[in-house]
């Protein structure tokens, strides 16, 4: 170790610098993790590490910078082998006192410091369910039998930290979409987090950002929904929500007649010239089809499968609608002035529909004139079928032609302050479970292909076969106004017997569809 003379040999020299090296990387290496696992908790074990951190952080800086000066002493100073320990106290009190050399520490302490920050871990996202109501605006009431009402209860009662509240919206669509668009928009009320929105109004309320994207990264079974009912809810590749409910129309036929009434191959048999004559060819009925032709949104769907029954091609099944090449015009091709053209003459035929009526008649007025026995066929929603029960005997049939499509989609309010939470109950709302209560129990058409898998209602393959035949309404983010416009149209084209569109109406459609 020394010779003669008490001086270190080189050899020991070196073994003894790299000694010191490695115990000064060692101090710097331990130092650094310590500061990235400083918790900022004031549990016994965090104050613990802190303390043992900053202590291990303050030595490792007196260490390196003590160890650059003590590495050439020992190797320029082979007599160090002799120096005393007094003499060596003595040396390092005077290397602290050295401004230079206590600023090399305090950058030393600088840079363990920054460099155990820099690489802290980043925490893991909070998968954890924000604490908290959750408001869900609605235009159904919660009543006791809606099996939508059930299932809100029974997220109840698996998250007591989360209950969920319906407010209910009344009036009409356009009179609900205006108080969910008040609700949502920057300055609004902000009282909901989650909206129940008609398919239809989703374009706006995606575009206007009333709304935000869904987390796809935890959602799991997504294969499962109906892809034409999925399609509602994509945009560009983001998801903006879960189908709650669909909707397609059918065609409800009696079968308490003693002549048996057929489900109809083709529009004119329930709402054309062959329905007329069934009609008047049956004792004890008034007329072939309870029709809605009120002026509300029914109109517009009637309208819509009355042209698409005729082979219109202006309202596509995808939801884009022809225009001129200037787009300064809705351009109706002459299969849907044929379709519009039937639908006012059935409209003033007292075989066909209840012409004293048909125009005031909703989809609940439809329910009750066909409940009440007086036609032979209704078109409607697979909700209806619980406002017959024990009324009339009856059969469900698919529409022979494409039918519009209807239903409600779960969508989360853009400022929502519990985002999770609130993708957690939509998620609980849709699922495969949910889905098949709100089908067997509720008459809902449900928006997974596992619930009509394992329906046991025979009207659901019916109403499958509704669902891949059906169309989308025009996709605008401005549907609310385009739908009133068109109606209106309608409705005037139906009273004065033309059925057709006047070309300042075609020409506001198109407006609306570009601004």
């Amino acid at each position: 170790m020394t010779d003669s003379g008490g001086q270190w040999s080189p050899r020991f020299r070196i073994v003894l610098i790299a000694i010191m090296l490695l115990l000064g990387i060692a101090v710097t290496m331990v130092s650094t993790i310590l500061v990235t696992e400083v918790d900022k908790s004031w549990t016994p074990g965090s104050v613990t590490r802190g303390v043992l951190s900053a202590v291990l952080v303050l030595f490792s800086g007196v260490y390196v910078n003590l160890m650059l000066a003590a590495i050439l002493k020992v190797w320029r100073d082979p007599g160090s082998a002799n120096r005393s320990l007094a003499k060596t106290v003595k040396d390092v009190r005077g290397w602290l006192s050295e401004t230079p050399r206590r600023i090399g520490i305090a950058l030393t302490i600088a840079a363990i410091v920054a460099a155990g920050l820099a690489l802290r871990p980043s925490p893991p996202p909070d998968t954890g369910l924000e604490a908290g109501e959750l408001i869900i605006m609605t235009a159904f009431d919660e009543s006791p039998s809606d099996p939508r009402t059930m299932l809100i209860k029974q997220w109840n009662q698996l998250h007591p930290a989360n209950q969920a509240k319906i407010v209910a919206v009344p009036g009409e669509p356009d009179q609900q979409n205006a108080r969910m668009v008040n609700d949502a928009k920057p300055d609004g009320a902000h009282e909901a987090d989650v909206y129940v929105l008609d398919l239809v109004w989703m374009a706006q309320f995606r575009h206007e950002g009333y709304i935000r994207e869904l987390d796809r990264s935890t959602l799991t079974g997504l294969d499962d929904f109906v892809p034409k009912v999925l399609g509602t809810c994509v945009h560009d590749g983001k998801l903006w929500g879960l189908p709650l409910n669909t909707d397609v129309g059918l065609l409800y036929y009696r079968t308490d007649l003693p002549e048996a009434v057929k489900p109809p191959t083709k529009w004119e048999q329930y709402f054309g010239e062959d329905a007329a004559a069934a009609a008047a060819a049956t004792p004890g009925v008034e007329a072939a089809n309870a029709a809605a032709l009120a002026n509300e949104e029914i109109l517009t769907v009637t309208a819509l499968e009355a042209m698409w029954a005729a082979g219109g091609k202006t309202f596509g099944e995808n939801g884009d609608v022809a225009q001129n090449e200037d787009k300064t015009t809705v351009q109706l091709g002459a299969n849907d002035e044929i379709g519009l053209g039937r639908l006012a003459a059935a409209a003033h035929d007292d075989n066909v529909v209840v012409t004293d009526e048909v125009r005031s008649t909703t989809d609940d007025g439809a329910v009750r004139t066909f409940a009440e026995g007086r036609t032979l066929y209704m078109r409607n929603w697979p909700v209806a079928r619980d406002g017959l029960r024990d009324q009339v005997e009856f059969r469900v049939a698919a529409l022979p032609t494409a039918s519009a499509l209807g239903g409600q989609n779960l969508a989360i309010r853009a400022g929502t302050d519990k985002p999770r939470a609130a993708q957690a109950l939509i998620e609980f709302l849709t699922g495969a479970p949910s889905q098949l209560i709100l089908s067997e129990i509720g008459g809902f058409a449900p928006t997974r292909q596992s619930a009509y898998d394992n329906a046991e209602r025979r009207e659901l393959q019916e109403l499958r076969t509704a669902l891949n035949n059906a169309r989308l309404r025009p996709v605008t983010r401005h549907y609310v106004e385009f739908s009133r416009v068109f109606r209106d149209g309608v409705a005037e084209a139906i009273n004065d017997r033309s059925g057709r569109l006047k070309p300042e109406t075609l020409q506001q459609l198109a407006k609306i569809l570009n601004q």
